[in-house]
């Protein structure tokens, strides 16, 4: 019997051992079982030192920095693809999708001849039902309009702001849809909106090369420039230069397509260090006071932030990168605090005690604003019931779907489209008859490459595609044909579009190359960009309204 077993027997019996039973116990023990125990302890001690050199690291959440107006420090060290050997070639017209991995396809794939090259001898789409706004369930604030709910396979919404979007993955943008309105950008919902919408293979070619045109013409601190652009293979030979100096305004042209095909600064894709550069320059110039994202010296203000602020909206809606987060909010807080309180719309400068007002400059803030609501950033009411009164000031014609530039001037093609998309997001229903003056209108003036307008086009397409039906598919065929055709094929120019080919557009002049392409290919890209705000119904009847779709 050991001599731990006999102090055991000893406490069992119910009395501690004596002093001296417990010294000749300790004695007997070190003498036989002592050398076991310090080797038990020195590796139990090797062990403990071991886990002490452990980063406390992993066992501990890191502390996040608050968002500030400093640069948003977007890795930029993504290598990039080269797109020098990219030829945009003829494509398939079935449907597709513009994705990650089919970006970095460098060549067209072969295709036969193209006796249906924009599917014309289709079917011609006829409409069985009404169909009103979406105004319900929306999460998208004053803008009752727009619906973030799905038409067929889209995204659903799911309640407040922040739609998730049906897809493969959890990026906005990238692999899983979107949240906040632009779950169509997303891998797994695009080829079911491109399809039904009205896209084809051969657009996206043309938004692809579009895309590579931009990556190509980057400057190499991240900006674009309207008035000097440069190629990264050499000398750019593209010409069609605009005559506006705002470096920013490119800068957001540039960006917006890639936006709108669901590539960010945290896609992992041969774009991701494109973006990045351009992100980064745009924050890196906000003025840090009043949030204003036009830079030093950049002309036309209203109009460059405007455009600016898109960009940033859509890139924190899609990323939700929080760095991004104080940077957009103040961009939209400098177009509230720019508005005229008189008329409810902008000029050229801030200037809220303006007593006019400008359609144009109106539609980017405007737009600006309904992208800040989808991304869930906050957007003053009061700023929204004053984009309505300017509304109702420049509207025209007998039932008010006529704009013009000015409440003193006649109205125009492209104010009557920027006019008309504004009543739309701002709450208008599908049978409104300003929404119907305006649409029959435009199908006066369908696309047409002897008379070029992309500006107006941009806007009457969204117009358009919010009002499935026969009208739609019209104005989308002529549309999509128009473009592709004109799209510069080969050179140094290939993917761009020519300001002044095959006629002159009249913002060519000012915009140049770089405005024209970013509008052509955001045309283009209208299939999945927005959904659109009317859906129909066939049981459906005129004035009855739609709910949001929920399963």
């Amino acid at each position: 019997m050991s001599p731990f077993q006999e102090t055991l027997k000893l406490i069992k019996q119910y009395r501690m051992p004596s002093g001296a039973e417990l010294a000749a116990g300790v004695k007997k023990w070190w003498q036989s079982d002592s050398k076991w125990f310090g080797i038990s302890m020195a590796a139990h001690g090797l062990v403990l030192l071991a886990v002490a050199f452990v980063p406390m690291a992993t066992q501990t959440k890191e502390k996040t920095e608050a968002p500030s107006f400093e640069s948003t420090q977007v890795d930029t060290t993504t290598q990039e693809a080269d797109f020098t050997q990219f030829e945009i070639g003829e494509a398939p017209i079935e449907p597709t999708e513009l994705s990650t991995e089919s970006l970095t396809i460098m060549e067209a794939p072969a295709v036969e001849a193209q006796t249906e090259q924009y599917n014309d001898d289709s079917a011609v789409f006829e409409a069985r039902g009404g169909g009103n706004a979406n105004t319900e369930a929306t999460g998208v604030g004053d803008l009752g309009g727009f619906s973030i709910a799905a038409v067929g396979n889209g995204p659903a919404a799911t309640g407040g702001v922040a739609g998730q979007g049906r897809g493969e993955g959890v990026a906005f943008g990238a692999g899983g849809g979107g949240g906040s309105g632009f779950g169509g950008r997303g891998k797994g919902s695009r080829e079911a909106m491109l399809g039904s919408g009205g896209g084809t293979k051969q657009t996206e070619k043309s938004v692809q090369g579009a895309l590579i045109w931009f990556a190509r013409h980057q400057n190499p601190d991240g900006s674009w420039s309207i008035h000097n652009q440069v190629c990264r293979d050499g000398n750019c030979t593209c010409g069609g230069e605009g005559d506006v100096k705002s470096n920013s305004a490119a800068t957001a042209f540039a960006l917006l397509p890639f936006l709108a095909a669901g590539q960010t600064h945290e896609t992992d894709g041969p774009f991701k260090a494109t973006i990045s550069r351009g992100l980064n320059w745009m924050v890196a110039n906000q003025d840090k006071n009043n949030g204003c994202l036009a830079a030093k010296g950049d002309q036309q203000m209203m109009y460059t932030h405007g455009l600016a602020a898109i960009v940033m909206a859509e890139a924190y809606g899609l990323s939700q990168d929080k760095r991004l987060l104080l940077p957009t909010q103040g961009a939209i807080r400098f177009i509230e605090a720019a508005q005229s309180k008189t008329t409810g719309s902008w000029v050229y400068g801030p200037d809220p005690n303006a007593k006019n007002g400008d359609t144009s400059v109106f539609g980017w803030q405007l737009m600006a604003l309904k992208s800040a609501q989808m991304a869930g950033l906050q957007v003053n009411p009061a700023t929204m019931q004053g984009a309505k009164k300017w509304l109702k000031d420049a509207s025209k014609g007998k039932a008010g779907g006529l704009f013009c530039y000015n409440v003193e001037a006649g109205p125009s093609p492209t104010m009557t489209a920027v006019g008309v998309l504004g009543t739309q997001y701002l709450g208008a229903e599908r049978n409104d008859p300003r929404i119907v003056e305006g649409m029959n209108y435009f199908m006066t003036l369908l696309p047409n490459p002897k008379s070029r307008n992309c500006y107006y086009w941009y806007y009457a397409t969204q117009v358009m595609h919010n009002l499935p039906g026969p009208e739609w598919d019209r104005w989308n065929r002529e549309m999509r044909r128009v473009l592709v055709d004109s799209q510069v094929k080969d050179g140094c120019a290939m993917g761009s579009w020519d300001p002044n080919l095959p006629t002159p557009d009249p913002w060519g002049k000012h915009g140049g190359r770089i405005m024209v392409t970013s509008i052509a290919a955001l045309t283009l890209e209208v299939y999945y960009r927005y959904l659109p705000l009317y859906k129909l119904d066939p049981e459906s009847t005129a004035g009855t309204k739609k709910t949001a779709m929920a399963n």
